[in-house]
């Protein structure tokens, strides 16, 4: 149980903490949070520009079809977790390139062959084990929305 005492002390302490006060400084503690972007809840990052994301939204969205709000709320959905699954190729890919950029320590030959950098990520605290279980989720998502739209899609047209 917290004290009456901790609980004043607290408060105090949190009138002393501001937070950041230039633009710089907030814009950087927004990221703090950010680990990989996998399960952001802002969908557009740092890296990604928001023309992008709604080209692609767009394209997927008219694609899928959807007939009505759910069935939109479902395509969004897929187009949401594809955009995340192309970011997750794009970590792996950037993985990989920082393996083989520091595989001779700065000498000149850079080592193509893949097996090589494999072992060498993999060994790296089991990022790439860790990449591939969002990857997963991020499949399985997509899969079970599509599942879902398809078949209100179907039950739509059979009633037509």
């Amino acid at each position: 149980m917290t004290s009456q005492l901790q609980i004043e002390a607290n408060r105090r302490n949190a009138r002393l903490s501001t937070g950041p006060k230039t633009a710089e400084g907030r814009a950087t503690s927004r990221m703090n949070a950010l680990k990989h972007g996998l399960t952001a809840r802002q969908i557009v990052l740092f890296d990604e520009t928001t023309e992008d994301f709604e080209a692609f939204f767009s394209e997927i969205i008219a694609a899928l079809k959807p007939g009505d709000p759910v069935e939109t709320q479902l395509a969004e959905r897929i187009a949401v977790c594809a955009w995340r699954l192309r970011r997750s190729y794009c970590i792996e890919a950037a993985m990989f390139e920082n393996v083989r950029r520091s595989w001779t320590n700065g000498a000149p030959t850079i080592t193509s062959r893949i097996e090589h950098l494999f072992v060498r990520v993999t060994a790296h605290e089991d990022h790439l084990a860790k990449l591939n279980r969002y990857e997963v989720t991020l499949e399985r998502s997509l899969q079970r929305a599509l599942v879902a739209l398809e078949h209100r899609q179907m039950r739509r047209l059979n009633r037509s």
